[in-house]
């Protein structure tokens, strides 16, 4: 038994459960209990196990992450304790659990993986982990996408040609990851350059695109601001005043501020992003 009174052993929390000991097993590795090991010894705080089992006894209907803002708000608190902790394999079954539940790609992109990423961008920027750990939640977010991404195949013919990426100096890319996939969830054919691309080279890639019917740029920072400034100038020149130029991302304050770069829209947002191309490819059709 642990020493701590309010701590329990996975003998005594399958005892209070009722449920065999590879059942409360399977609670904690999920991280539907929150629990953590010393000594190779499952160690789980009481008031974990409290909150574990009235989240249990709500009614299945308002358990999915589709129709309760609670239980969405859970997933988020689930995915940073496993991605600080870097435990990929914790953080899949987070996601899993979550799309099992109702959640398509789009709801765990948008208000499950970028508010936990948010949020520990937050807690570095404060000063309270350590910016390997911020390093280390990116890279696993990384291979989450990764596997979230076959699923963002829409069949059928193709709405048009978009080109994304971060200009010079840009080097956040996860947000630029998930927006391509929810543009191709949408029917759009998707170039995404990534992040620190010159100018040239998203001339270069427009300039391959046929069917282009918008192009949009990252500004996730005031230090980027001159580098996209200086693309979409680049861009204009280059592919004409027909081919809408999209600035969005944390940088870019709104929609005038985005005109003051020589952008035509200020996104807010992906969802921002593909309700404005779906207003261009009305007024085309």
């Amino acid at each position: 038994m642990a020493v701590d009174a309010n701590v329990l052993t996975l003998d005594e929390v399958k005892d209070v459960l009722g449920v065999s000991y590879m059942t409360a097993y399977r609670y904690v590795k999920s991280r539907r209990l929150e629990g953590y090991q010393v000594g190779g010894v499952w160690h789980i705080p009481r008031e974990a196990l409290q909150q574990f089992q009235e989240e249990k006894n709500r009614p299945k209907t308002s358990a999915t992450a589709s129709g309760d803002p609670r239980r969405t708000a859970n997933y988020v608190r689930e995915l940073e304790r496993c991605l600080v902790a870097g435990d990929s394999s914790g953080s899949w079954e987070v996601l899993k659990r979550a799309i099992d539940s109702g959640a398509d790609v789009e709801r765990v992109y948008l208000e499950i993986l970028s508010p936990t990423l948010a949020d520990i961008g937050a807690r570095w920027a404060a000063g309270e982990i350590d910016i390997a750990v911020e390093h280390q939640a990116s890279a696993i977010t990384a291979r989450l996408i990764g596997q979230l991404s076959p699923r963002c195949f829409k069949r059928g013919r193709r709405r048009g040609q978009i080109l994304i990426g971060g200009s010079t100096g840009e080097r956040h890319v996860l947000a630029l990851a998930m927006l391509g996939d929810l543009l191709r969830l949408q029917g759009w054919e998707v170039l995404d350059l990534g992040g620190d691309t010159p100018a040239e080279s998203f001339v270069y890639a427009a300039g391959k695109m046929p069917d282009l019917v918008a192009v949009g740029v990252s500004v996730t920072s005031e230090e980027s601001e001159a580098s996209a400034t200086a693309t979409v100038a680049a861009l204009r020149a280059a592919i004409g005043p027909n081919v809408p130029v999209v600035l969005g991302g944390g940088g870019i304050r709104d929609e005038k501020h985005a005109h003051d770069m020589g952008a035509d829209h200020f996104a807010h947002g992906a969802r921002g992003f593909i309700e404005f191309l779906d207003k261009v490819k009305k007024k085309r059709a």
